[in-house]
């Protein structure tokens, strides 16, 4: 329709079609979502639960054998924060798909360790085997959720102690 710089009050309505809708059903019977299917999800995801479980324990000896890298040649503390940022951001992107909340919460609060320091050259072995040692029994222990009370004073110690570490980073380099 040509504009002839006139508002004539003529509009189109367009509805787009529901996609969603026509592969799960509209509720009436017809379609809908197959409870087989689901049930061979929801096995899948138990299966890979476990499997992260196994991962997670490699991961944590790795950011362990990081760490007493990190002690004993500081030079490579630009390299193992890469490492270690990556661990932590895979295991707290995965631990909440799986039931590990606290998981998750450990892992973001190293991430964010990892990412507040002014200078990776300051990255502290001590800091990353308090996350890891935290992790191990989340692990050990098999903690699912946020692990109550005392999940969440074991992820408030560690904020502190990240916010400690990152507020020292800051105030030495200037």
């Amino acid at each position: 329709m040509p504009d002839s710089g006139h508002n004539n009050g003529a509009y189109q309505l367009i509805t787009p079609p529901n996609l969603l809708k026509a592969k799960v059903g509209s509720g009436d019977g017809r379609k809908g979502i197959d409870a087989e299917a689901i049930r061979q999800a929801s096995a899948a995801i138990q299966g890979l639960a476990d499997e992260f479980e196994e991962r997670c324990t490699l991961e944590i000896a790795m950011l362990l054998k990081l760490s007493h890298d990190l002690d004993s040649d500081s030079t490579r503390a630009p390299k193992i924060a890469s490492k270690v940022a990556r661990v932590g951001h895979e295991i707290s992107g995965q631990g909440a798909t799986f039931g590990f909340d606290l998981i998750t919460d450990v892992g973001a609060s190293m991430c964010r360790y990892v990412q507040g320091l002014h200078d990776p050259g300051q990255l502290n072995g001590d800091v990353l085997r308090a996350h890891a040692d935290a992790m191990r029994a989340v692990i050990k222990n098999h903690v699912k959720g946020d692990g109550g009370s005392v999940g969440a004073e074991l992820v408030e110690s560690l904020e502190k102690l990240v916010d400690r570490m990152t507020a020292q980073s800051r105030t030495s380099q200037q």
